[in-house]
């Protein structure tokens, strides 16, 4: 029996909307990502924080704040990702525009840009992000880097067109290109720093894979063929000899299981 929100346009109390919301979607998914999900979709959609669901406050709800509730709750039931939902995704403590032409931002991901940023203050920087994809690396370098020059590539012109729009949402000057890092030289030089989170899931990792990644995320950014995990290390690595100056950097993301093959690249 499909599950109703019981919220039409009146005054509930914080718990009520909660455990009203929760238990739409609680035989979905594991208990703390049901209210993972729970505390970040009311916090968006009727600006419920934690403290107040704490004191139980008072809320008054609207019809369209209740039909919005429902809809979210039907699209959580075929496990859409939430990011997608919403319309956007949280990198370090921004809000980034994300579509099924870009990948969800991780926190690994947010993990790579905290250590660029660590160790590298010195002004006057040139930074490439290769395979941006929704712009999260570049926008917060940009950002967090404001004497930096940034450029960002990638070979999917919807992602760019994405990553655009994140940069000018936080007034990032960021220099796009669309660019296929398999097939292109860079044609670039003097670049301090080059990073990239590219491809690098194996085919054979599919069936261990979340069905909403599958479904909602672009596979070209996720998947390389068995045979050849290290493809676009490979590439981005013999294509930055001469783009990048004497002493210059390269970050990666990479597979957990390809360290030591890594290492040896």
């Amino acid at each position: 029996m499909e599950t109703k929100i019981d919220i039409v346009n009146k005054v509930s109390k914080a718990k009520a909307v909660f455990s009203s919301f929760l238990d739409g979607i609680k035989d979905y998914y594991p208990p703390r990502e049901a209210e993972s999900l729970t505390n970040l979709v009311l916090s968006e959609l009727l600006n419920l924080s934690t403290t107040d669901r704490i004191l139980n406050q008072a809320l008054e709800i609207t019809d369209r704040q209740s039909k919005s509730l429902q809809q979210v709750t039907d699209r959580l039931k075929t496990h859409e990702p939430v990011q997608h939902i919403l319309g956007y995704a949280t990198f370090l403590g921004r809000k980034f525009q994300v579509s099924r032409d870009v990948l969800i931002p991780r926190p690994e991901t947010e993990e790579l840009v905290d250590l660029i940023i660590r160790e590298n203050r010195q002004p006057g920087l040139r930074v490439l992000d290769i395979g941006t994809g929704s712009g999260c690396i570049a926008v917060s370098l940009a950002l967090e880097l404001p004497e930096a020059e940034v450029l960002a590539t990638d070979v999917s012109e919807a992602a760019i067109a994405v990553a655009g729009r994140n940069a000018k949402r936080h007034l990032a000057n960021i220099q796009f290109h669309q660019h296929n890092i398999l097939k292109e030289e860079l044609n670039l030089s003097g670049l301090d720093i080059i990073v990239s989170n590219p491809p690098y899931v194996l085919e054979k990792e599919k069936k261990a894979m979340d069905k909403n990644v599958l479904a909602y995320e672009p596979t070209q950014a996720l998947f390389v063929p068995d045979e050849d995990p290290l493809l676009f290390y490979r590439e981005i690595i013999k294509k930055s000899t001469k783009a990048l100056k004497k002493g210059g950097k390269i970050y990666f993301e990479i597979n957990e299981t390809q360290g030591e093959e890594m290492r040896s690249l």
